[in-house]
């Protein structure tokens, strides 16, 4: 394991600190699911926030890639594409595109090296408890990619 890595490992939040996070934020992210301007206005900032990481990729790049899974099936979801998701993982997607666009969070996002690891916690964990789903939603995403090629 790299200095990088244990460095990461050992400040990261425990999964408990993450699955309460998780919780608390998940009204929050009905009331985005909800209505189509709040949720808008979070996939702008998203998309904003992710290009920025694009130009500045560093070891976390596996992880701004599956929040950009997120954040293409929250917007699927709200151009009505895709709704073959449960309520319960849309909410868990929009609170990590919630928490991923908050800069208050368990460490806070302006501490050079740290302040990215809760969002890094909190997107992992849920990929994690949203594995099918998302599965499900690349193999939709690459049949619209073949019909659109097609």
């Amino acid at each position: 394991m790299s200095t990088n890595e244990q460095e990461i490992t050992s400040s990261t939040p425990e999964p408990a600190m993450v699955a309460k996070a998780v919780e608390k934020s998940r009204i929050r992210a009905e009331e985005y699911v909800r209505d189509p301007h709040k949720a808008k206005y979070l996939l702008d900032i998203a998309g904003q926030l992710l290009k920025n990481k694009e130009a500045n990729k560093g070891s976390m790049t596996d992880v701004w890639a599956h929040l950009q899974i997120l954040v293409r099936l929250f917007q699927a979801y709200i151009r009505g594409e895709y709704r073959d998701t449960p309520w319960g993982s849309l909410v868990m997607v929009v609170v990590a595109i919630i928490y991923f666009v908050s800069p208050i969070d368990f460490i806070p996002d302006v501490i050079p090296g740290f302040g990215q690891l809760d969002d890094v916690a909190v997107v992992t964990f849920v990929i994690t408890q949203l594995k099918k789903d998302l599965d499900d939603f690349l193999a939709w995403e690459s049949t619209i990619e073949v019909k659109r090629n097609a």
